[in-house]
C-alpha cells in the first residue's frame, strides 16, 4: 500500500512540475497567438479592429513597415489575392534563441489554403510576417 502512495505522489509531483516548467513556453505562444488573431481580424473588412490594437503586437521595424496606411494596403491586396478569410488554424511554434517563429493554415474564399509565417522577437512582439498559397494537389503528389 505504502508503494502505491509514493507511486501516485511519484507521478501527480512530477506532472505538476512538467506543468509548471510549460509556462514560459506556454506564455510565449499565448502571446504570439494574440497577435496573429488581431492582425487576422484586421484583415478582414468587416470588423472593426483599429491600427492601434494591431500594432500593439507589432515591433517597431515593423510598425515602419506596416504602417496605418500600409494595412490598408494589405487588407486589400490580401482580399484581392486570397479573398474573404474563412478560418485559421495554427501548424506550428517553434523558439529560437532569438525569436520565435509560428506557423498557420488559412481558408479563404478564393485562395482554399494559404501557408501564413509570422516571426516574432525575443519579447514576443511580431517582427515579420508573409503569407504565401499552398497548391494542394502538387503537395499531394
Amino acid at each position: 500500500m505504502k508503494k502505491i502512495i509514493a507511486l501516485i505522489t511519484l507521478v501527480l509531483t512530477l506532472a505538476f512540475a512538467g506543468v509548471c516548467l510549460a509556462g514560459e513556453n506556454g506564455s510565449a505562444l499565448n502571446k504570439a497567438e494574440r497577435s496573429v488573431d488581431r492582425l487576422a481580424d484586421a484583415l478582414d473588412t468587416g470588423k472593426n479592429i483599429t491600427y492601434a490594437e494591431v500594432a500593439k503586437g507589432f515591433t517597431p521595424a515593423l510598425q515602419q513597415k506596416v504602417p496605418a496606411v500600409g494595412l490598408t494596403a494589405l487588407q486589400k491586396q490580401v482580399a484581392e489575392k486570397f479573398g474573404r478569410l474563412q478560418e485559421i488554424k495554427m501548424l506550428s511554434f517553434e523558439r529560437f534563441d532569438q525569436g520565435d517563429r509560428a506557423v498557420f493554415l488559412a481558408g479563404f474564399s478564393r485562395e482554399k489554403v494559404v501557408r501564413m509565417v509570422f516571426v516574432f522577437d525575443k519579447e514576443g512582439r511580431m517582427n515579420d510576417f508573409a503569407f504565401a498559397p499552398v497548391n494542394v494537389a502538387a503537395a499531394g503528389k
